[in-house]
């Protein structure tokens, strides 16, 4: 009877192995601070979906809206706590390598404790 167990047991194990991953590991395409009260405009070559983060390092709260430039599309605007981040993702139909021009409008204080950065399965 253990016998019987110990095969399929082993058999799933072994296939769980070698099973590829759910998810392709990300890397970050675009990264860097961004200042407070001022807009900043990247632009990277990358697969069809991204991930967009902005983090907040200063000690008051951060107002920014995050945009698509191309088609001037709005992908998220608000607050963002102190010490918090808060991230979005965009995804485009294309073949890669895909250009995305996005645009950080910061609105809050002057303050350069604020950075993002654009991830994808595919930098290029």
């Amino acid at each position: 009877m253990i016998r019987k167990l110990v095969v399929p047991v082993v058999a799933l194990a072994a296939t769980l192995l070698v099973a590829p991953a759910a998810s392709a590991a990300t890397k970050v395409c675009a990264g860097g601070q961004l200042m407070g009260g001022a807009t900043k405009v990247v632009e990277v070559s990358a697969g069809q979906k991204i991930d967009i983060t902005v983090h907040n390092s200063d000690y008051r709260g951060m107002l920014v809206q995050i945009i698509e430039d191309v088609f001037d599309n709005g992908l998220w605007s608000g607050a963002i706590a102190p010490g918090k981040e808060h991230t979005v993702s965009h995804g485009v139909l294309g073949d890669p390598p895909v250009y995305h021009k996005i645009r950080f409008e910061v609105t809050s204080n002057l303050s350069n404790n604020y950075t993002y950065a654009i991830r994808s399965d595919r930098c290029y």
